[in-house]
Order: C-alpha cells, then sequence, then structure tokens
C-alpha cells in the first residue's frame, strides 16, 4: 500500500502553513516533472498495428516481414487526409457511444 493518500494532505498542509500555500503547487508540479522523467522512458507500446510490425521486423519468415499494416505504410499520406481521418475518430466516437455521449455531456455541464 502507497503512503501517498497519508502523506500528501499532510505535507501539502505543512508547505501551505510554513511557506505559503502558491509553493504547494510549485512542489506538486516538481514531483509531476520527476515522476514523468521517470516514467516515461518505461512506457509500453499499447497499439496494435506498431505491436504486430515490430514482431514482422523481428521475425525471419521472409514472406511475413514484407507486409504491414496498410495505414502504417503508406508512402506519403496527404496531410488534409490525415487530418481528416483524426478529426473525425472522435466525433465518431460521439455520435456512436452513449456512455461517451453522456459521460461528455455530464463534464461540459
Amino acid at each position: 500500500m502507497l503512503p501517498g493518500p497519508v502523506i500528501g494532505p499532510v505535507m501539502g498542509g505543512f508547505i501551505a502553513e510554513t511557506v505559503g500555500v502558491q509553493y504547494d503547487f510549485y512542489v506538486v508540479a516538481a514531483l509531476c516533472g520527476v515522476a514523468a522523467l521517470i516514467g516515461i522512458p518505461f512506457l509500453r507500446e499499447s497499439y496494435a498495428p506498431i505491436i504486430r510490425l515490430r514482431r514482422q521486423k523481428t521475425t525471419r519468415d521472409l514472406e511475413k516481414a514484407d507486409g504491414g499494416h496498410p495505414d502504417l505504410t503508406a508512402p506519403h499520406m496527404n496531410k488534409w487526409v490525415y487530418l481528416w481521418i483524426n478529426l473525425k475518430r472522435p466525433v465518431i466516437l460521439l455520435t456512436r457511444s452513449f456512455i461517451c455521449f453522456i459521460l461528455s455531456l455530464y463534464v461540459a455541464l
């Protein structure tokens, strides 16, 4: 069990009482920066087409190594097509998923 939920409020109260409330934000920003610098290099890839491409590159079967994901191996995708694809996805998710719509409506209010 991590002691963060116990230490955080105590440390925040101590900092606020001794040096000021604004330093709470500085300490939190510094700790988040340190955690990001330590954590980001250890993140694992989770996008399935990229994982498949990496596995295909390490395989010894030449027939499997030639093929790849068609979206990722397109030689030169037009930037407007790329922009349209990436802007269309959230709208599709918002309009086709009832839960996503309700949560978005709740957060917007």
